[in-house]
């Protein structure tokens, strides 16, 4: 056997040794897990895919568990005096540093191994959904970036331990180089800075864990991680030489070796410079196996024809760059395999590329945007508001599409959540979100106006706190028995609002407490069980969640509607926790329509505002949005298929408040507890042997 491969065993063998490893591996299990839970929350409705989570997650504690590991390699040797015995066998210093360092990093490596399959099971166990898209080609990349960020760690805490007979020493020595040092200078950072995050950009190391994690390989950052392997391994070498040298005559040597170090350094940072400086991005397909696009993207992406210029309008160094960029690789991607257009992707910093920033600005370009561009068509989607793949499917329809001139109507006057208000109680998001659409939104008072305007679409109640007048009601009652559609969302069923119009349109809310029902913060209810209704069938394994919603039954018009003709009611329960529907929709003359070309009436009905305000919006974990604009297309009469449940670049889990403890349970305290008194056992009888 090579003296590589035997000094890895014995340091491996000694590992097991050690209550260290045992405290080591136990509490980088629980520390991991704990974070994987905690951004695994926050993470919830972003576009991370569900490895880049872990990989983050892992990343911080990478370097506290190999120094852990590494503090004793030669710590202990120069304490017990067992160095002067390697010494003197024919085995080269450097066969020895490489051997310790490889049995640390494959114990190092095993752990995160460990750690991610844990993650991965615990998950599957209490929200399977969560792992639909993973597949093992998307974890590959997420384990090179650990192996070479591990790698460096490892020789850090190797070559520190060459210094020190005290492991305490080496420790803290270690966690300062590896830990405190880089993290503590980007916190200075962002203290001294103005912009802070925005002038720096994210943490360098994370970041380098997020871009390899979903398949982002950076030349420069991959030299920077092998060249500060092979420094720390050369350097531990020859400071294990260095105890060869004794006394005066080894004067010269040292004095070589001190050279020969300070040498290796320069030529380190000048290759790592040369790498950055000629940097190249190897962007490894691994979202496009993992995260396909929905089927309305890909549908509108194969309906395009053409070239399609796509700028990304935004800061190199902004925290959204990363994700925007693979979004649109992405998009180029699917375009390609459908046969669609073909994307020509450009960049353009506003701090760099001054020229194409004022051509841009010029045209009416926000900065902070993605600009879509077909001959002399252009839409802009602003990242400011969250951008997505919706958001940039909207705008590629919108380039082969004529826009449409339809207007939703929002009452005003009776305490209602307006359309224009961008505060967390407004509802400004889906109002974007139906501009997007091509639709034009508009104030409504029904005390004003004489009749409903001709180019309706729909009317939106938004939680009106206050009764409806007589005449007001009169208007929408004419309104509708005219054809029209009309959206209302009621807060509670103390909130009146019109409420005495609906009993004759075949709904009645009623006053009865959800109770016992799965939930996030206790007092919300996640609603998972649609009907098979043209707006909820696409949300099928998605799930709404409302804050307090009421619960409605069909009144006696809609029990009493069985014939057919145009007066005939339809009533039917879209969104159900047990027996109690919490969304209907409504629809009068279905039957008469075809023969009399008579214009249905449609109606839906939520027992909730809340689940469509801004700040219930800003986690895309849920299909509240996708509920929203379904209503709308619905009511609108246009495709229903255009919002399809969850963005299927959003990471959605699926775990109630429920679900999250006991994941928590079992990833970051039983099994590592588990691990940790196996090795301990293990460690203890072995030293009951000796």
């Amino acid at each position: 056997m090579s003296p590589v491969r035997v000094t890895a065993s014995r340091t491996l063998g000694m590992a097991r040794n050690l209550f260290s490893t045992a405290v080591a591996v136990g509490g980088f299990l629980a520390a991991v897990a704990a974070l994987f839970s905690f951004n695994l929350s926050a993470a919830e409705g972003g576009d991370l895919p569900l490895i880049a989570v872990w990989a983050i997650s892992a990343a911080p504690a990478l370097p506290v568990l190999a120094a852990f590991l590494a503090m004793d390699t030669w710590s202990e040797e120069r304490r017990s005096g067992r160095l002067d015995v390697l010494l003197a066998t024919a085995v080269r210093e450097r066969d020895l540093v490489l051997g310790k360092f490889l049995g640390v990093w494959f114990l190092t490596v095993g752990s995160a191994v460990v750690s991610l399959l844990s993650s991965l099971s615990f998950l599957w166990v209490f929200a399977p959904n969560a792992l639909a898209g993973v597949q093992a080609i998307s974890i590959v990349p997420a384990l090179m970036g650990v192996m070479l960020q591990s790698a460096l760690w490892c020789a850090v805490g190797v070559a520190t331990s060459t210094l020190f007979s005290n492991a305490a020493a080496s420790i803290c020595t270690s966690l300062a180089l590896t830990v405190a040092l880089p993290r503590g200078l980007w916190a200075g950072l962002m203290a001294w800075s103005r912009e802070g995050r925005a002038a720096f950009g994210e943490m360098p190391l994370d970041a380098h864990a997020l871009d390899m994690a979903t398949g982002v390989f950076s030349l420069g950052t991959v030299a920077l991680h092998v060249v500060g392997v092979v420094l720390c391994l050369f350097i531990a070498s020859k400071f294990v030489a260095a105890n060869r040298l004794s006394g005066r005559g080894a004067r010269t040597l040292r004095l070589s070796t001190g050279v020969a170090v300070g040498l290796a350094l320069v030529a380190g940072a000048l290759f790592a410079a040369l790498a950055v400086r000629l940097d190249a991005v190897l962007d490894l397909p691994v979202l496009s196996a993992s995260v396909p696009l929905s089927p309305r993207t890909r549908d509108i992406l194969a309906e395009s024809s053409g070239d399609i210029s796509v700028t990304c309008f935004l800061p190199r160094d902004d925290a959204r760059f990363r994700s925007v960029s693979r979004l649109v690789r992405h998009l180029r991607r699917v375009a390609e395999s459908v046969g669609g257009a073909r994307f020509v992707v450009s960049y353009v910093d506003p701090r760099w590329d001054i020229g194409a920033a004022e051509r841009l600005v010029g045209r009416g370009v926000a900065e902070e945007s993605l600009v879509f561009e077909k001959g002399r068509r252009t839409v802009s989607v602003s990242l400011r508001d969250g951008g997505g793949e919706r958001a940039c499917a909207a705008a590629i329809r919108r380039l082969a599409t004529v826009p449409r001139r339809r207007n939703v109507y929002w009452t005003i006057g009776h305490g209602e959540c307006r359309f224009d208000d961008y505060g967390a109680f407004g509802m400004s998001d889906v109002a974007r979100d139906l501009s997007q659409a091509g639709y034009c939104n508009r104030p409504l008072d029904l005390a004003v106006a004489q009749q409903i305007p001709g180019d309706c679409a729909l009317i939106v109640i938004a939680g009106a706190k206050s009764a409806f007048s007589r005449v007001e009601l009169g208007r929408l009652d004419a309104y509708l028995r005219a054809g029209g559609r009309l959206f209302a969302l009621m807060g509670s069923a103390d909130e009146l609002g019109i409420a005495a119009l609906l009993p004759a349109w075949g709904v009645r809310p009623e006053a009865v407490p959800i109770v016992g029902v799965p939930t996030l913060s206790g007092s919300d209810v996640i609603v998972s069980d649609f009907a098979d209704h043209p707006v909820s069938a696409p949300l099928k394994g998605s799930r709404l969640v409302l804050d307090r919603p009421i619960a409605f039954s069909p009144s006696v018009a809609a029990e009493a509607g069985t014939g057919t003709g145009a007066d005939r009611i339809e009533y039917a329960a879209i969104a159900s926790v047990g027996s109690r529907a919490l969304a209907v929709a409504i629809e009068r003359g279905a039957g008469a329509g075809a023969d009399l070309a008579i214009r249905p009436t449609r109606l839906v009905v939520v027992g909730d505002t809340s689940f469509a305000l801004n700040g219930s919006l800003v986690s895309r974990a849920n299909a509240n949005r996708d509920f929203f604009l379904n209503c709308a297309a619905y009511l609108a009469g246009t495709d229903v298929a255009g919002a399809s449940g969850n963005e299927t670049d959003r990471l959605v889990v699926g775990l109630d408040r429920a679900g999250r403890r006991r994941h928590v349970l079992w990833s970051a305290i039983i099994l590592p507890g588990v691990v940790f008194l196996l090795l301990a056992g293990e460690a203890f009888r072995r030293r009951r042997r000796t």
